[in-house]
């Protein structure tokens, strides 16, 4: 018999860089959809999955940014619950964990998480798994969200909901700085059928919103694109008087939203593709 599930909310503060973790809880169990990044979220993470005092069936993964995924570690343990991945998210987890420790673990100190788990069950696009009653079905979308490889996950089941990871962003600046940009302008596109029917998005940062989400992000790339093209004249990278224009006009476009530091931070990889690289 399937069980109506209760989605949890998990919003990481600041050090956490605001990412969201989510715990799906049925009758018997909770299945996770991505996990944090620093020591102390993920323990958080996992005390709220304790609290529920149900065992974790599965942890499911959306993309490899190690914001959504270093936290595994604390989150799994040694419960021997599955991760899942497809292979495509799987195999860049892997390979960018010491490139990754490389660029932010000073940053982070004792809370960079030291050693990651990796997924061990491997999903291709469109399968679907069942926990508890609730199934979801994971749609690879490759690069074209803020990563060079993302998945969503749907829930086929009421509540209807997809968890789409950092394809869409709620209320925060976003990260483009891994390039492909046209790629997710596509994926925005390309999704609309799969959610068609979807009531609730709930995403990798921000507040969970509806399919508006889609919209909202769609016009935020082509306006960041659109200021690149303006402050760059031309030139790249860009020096440090473009980037604060850069950056105070996408202050303007979103006013008192966090994460503005990824705003300066993407400028060179999107001046890139717009430019040529």
């Amino acid at each position: 018999m399937t069980t109506t599930p209760t989605i949890h909310v998990h919003a990481s503060a600041e050090g956490g860089i605001f990412a969201n973790a989510y715990l799906i809880e049925t009758e018997r169990g909770v299945v996770a959809v991505d996990a944090t990044l620093t020591v102390s979220e993920s323990r958080a993470f996992r005390a709220r999955l304790d609290a529920l005092g149900k065992p974790l069936l599965a942890a499911l993964v959306t993309h490899a940014h190690p914001d959504h995924v270093a936290g595994l570690a604390n989150l799994v343990g040694s419960s021997g619950a599955p991760v899942l991945a497809t292979a495509a998210v799987a195999q860049l987890i892997r390979e960018s964990e010491e490139p990754k420790r490389a660029q932010w673990g000073a940053l982070f100190g004792d809370e960079w998480v030291p050693t990651w788990t990796y997924p061990n069950h491997l999903v291709q696009d469109r399968e679907e798994v069942t926990f508890d009653g609730v199934a979801y079905r994971v749609h690879e979308l490759g690069a074209g969200g803020d990563c060079d490889a993302n998945a969503l996950w749907v829930m086929a089941s009421e509540p209807r909901a997809a968890f789409v990871g950092d394809l869409a962003f709620s209320g925060t600046h976003s990260y483009l700085a891994d390039g492909h940009i046209l790629a997710w302008l596509a994926n925005l596109e390309r999704v609309r059928p799969i959610l068609a029917g979807v009531s609730t998005l709930y995403p990798g940062h921000g507040a969970p919103g509806s399919l508006a989400l889609l919209e909202a992000q769609r016009d935020y790339l082509l306006t960041y694109c659109g200021a690149v093209r303006d402050v760059a004249e031309g030139g790249r990278p860009l020096g440090e008087r473009a980037k604060q224009e850069l950056t105070a006009r996408m202050e303007r476009y979103l006013p008192a939203a966090p994460l503005t530091f990824m705003i300066a931070l993407s400028a060179d990889a999107v001046a890139d593709e717009i430019f040529g690289s």
